[in-house]
């Protein structure tokens, strides 16, 4: 999932590990920085929980808006390799 804001594009995904745990990936692109910057790498038991994980971290980035539907982030187990 990709989100665009102003002069940045966040790159937003949530996949089921091998181990069985959800984890999500937060990152930054920004045309003015050479390296992308990383908001957030964390793993969590549920989709339930990493679903709010990614939530309270957008609201940390910008508490003025309502976080988009991190539902559309999640990959599919088919979409893995």
């Amino acid at each position: 999932m990709l989100i665009r804001k102003d002069d940045s594009e966040f790159e937003i995904s949530i996949r089921r590990t091998e181990e069985g745990e959800w984890e999500g990936r937060m990152i930054e692109y920004k045309i003015s920085r050479l390296m992308p910057t990383p908001h957030l790498q964390h793993s969590w038991v549920s989709l339930e929980a990493a679903l709010a994980g990614m939530m309270r971290r957008w609201q940390r980035l910008f508490p003025d808006e309502a976080p988009p539907d991190f539902r559309d982030a999640v990959q599919s187990e088919s979409n893995q390799s």
